[in-house]
């Protein structure tokens, strides 16, 4: 059994990231994350991108996407495709799982950036991330890990990162068979999982927000 550290929520310049899949997965490897999930807005990564930055850096790296719904985001893990905007949640779900993959919900109760909120009621996840890097105040992720805890839901943690100095501020220790990602998704929908970290604040946010708008110019 391997204990394995993921970032399990990873942005990149492919959806509103600063930079490319390779220098994140290059920064994660620095930091000494074991592997990263890549969860663009609305995009999917390739198969073969997956299969490339995983030889390359030797890591584990997680296809999947963050789909906006029309009650909140929603992550689907271990997806190569992703579904119009703004459906219904519960189709997204089904899509997730259609496809073979599992159902994370982010940042649940952030209302400053689409959580789900009540909602996560009247679904069934596999696992609820309870510290999420981008969150402005704590209370977000707190209230996240009562209601995990109070449900005995599988509890993970992602940086929601957009910038590489915002990658590892929360991750995810995962007890894996094997180093491979989808040894790990099996593993999260055990609960052989333990959520790390904590954000990263407002500066972090306006640093980045600022450098999105140089890179416009």
């Amino acid at each position: 059994m391997f204990s394995i550290k993921i970032d399990l929520h990873v942005h990149t310049n492919r959806s509103d990231g600063t930079v490319s899949p390779d220098i994140m997965a290059n920064r994660a490897k620095k930091l000494g994350l074991d592997g990263i999930a890549i969860t663009d807005h609305d995009v999917a990564i390739t198969e073969d991108e997956v299969f490339y930055l995983a030889d390359k850096h030797n890591l584990i790296i997680i296809p999947g996407v963050e789909i906006t719904t029309k009650q909140g985001h929603i992550l689907g893990l271990g997806i190569f495709e992703t579904p119009e905007k703004n459906l219904d949640l519960r189709y997204v779900i089904n899509f997730i799982r259609h496809l073979g993959g599992i159902v994370i919900i982010p940042h649940p109760f952030d209302f400053l950036r689409n959580g789900i909120g009540k909602y996560i009621k009247e679904i069934k996840a596999d696992a609820i991330e309870v510290i999420n890097g981008g969150v402005l105040l704590d209370r977000f992720n707190k209230k996240a890990f009562q209601f995990a805890k109070e449900n005995s839901i599988t509890m993970v943690a992602g940086s929601d990162a957009h910038d590489p100095d915002q990658l590892g501020y929360a991750y995810t220790i995962i007890n894996s068979e094997e180093k491979d990602y989808e040894e790990v998704l099996k593993s999260i929908i055990l609960g052989y999982t333990r959520p790390v970290g904590k954000k990263y604040g407002i500066l972090s946010k306006i640093k980045v927000h600022l450098k999105k708008i140089k890179m416009k110019f």
